[in-house]
């Protein structure tokens, strides 16, 4: 009776399963998860012990986004970066490290929009829309400042990697910043 009663319950979550708030959910896991992956070198990133440890703290990030699950994947992944690129200096330039922090703003804006719905309720489309815009905003302007000092630093080597670095998260949040104070702005909308 147990064992049909439950598959009972999982038929019926499954029939209620709201496709945008998966998609969410689904996102948060795989940002973190591949952000994990590319922060290591191939060699670290194919060992078991570091695929189980991505793969469990991005589920967990993914099924429950208003824990401390994200901010323990974020600490996870930023941990590994770091020490990877105090091991390999020639670890991606500044590409890596871009790439990494596009993913760790990806998961975590996701975990902060899907902590708000359950995965069986209907999520409105222009809160998906408004996310997605300020996703692809905020991933664009880090690529194109990350491309603009690997630009400088490789060939005409105005200013010194780290300095790039510098300017570079302090271009992301400042893009971040001007994002979050356009949804309080009422004059805005």
């Amino acid at each position: 009776l147990r064992a049909t009663g439950g598959r009972r319950r999982v038929a019926s979550w499954a029939r209620r399963l709201a496709p945008a708030a998966v998609l969410l959910r689904l996102t948060v896991g795989l940002s973190y998860f591949i952000a994990a992956e590319i922060a290591v070198p191939a060699q670290w990133g194919a060992s078991a012990a570091y695929l189980i440890l991505a793969a469990a703290l991005a589920l967990c990030s993914a099924l429950a986004p208003a824990g401390i699950a994200p901010l323990a994947a974020s600490g996870v992944v930023i941990a590994s970066w770091l020490i990877t690129s105090s091991l390999y200096e020639d670890h991606g330039g500044l590409w890596i490290p871009a790439a990494v922090a596009v993913l760790l703003y990806a998961g975590h804006s996701t975990a902060a929009v899907a902590q708000r719905f359950r995965t069986t309720t209907a999520v409105d489309s222009e809160i998906v829309h408004t996310w997605a815009r300020h996703l692809g905003i905020v991933s664009a302007s880090t690529l194109a400042f990350a491309g603009l000092l690997a630009l400088f630093t490789a060939y005409f080597a105005a200013i010194p990697p780290a300095v790039a670095v510098g300017i570079g998260l302090v271009a992301a949040v400042t893009v971040i910043y001007v994002l979050a104070r356009s949804l309080h702005n009422p004059s805005s909308r």
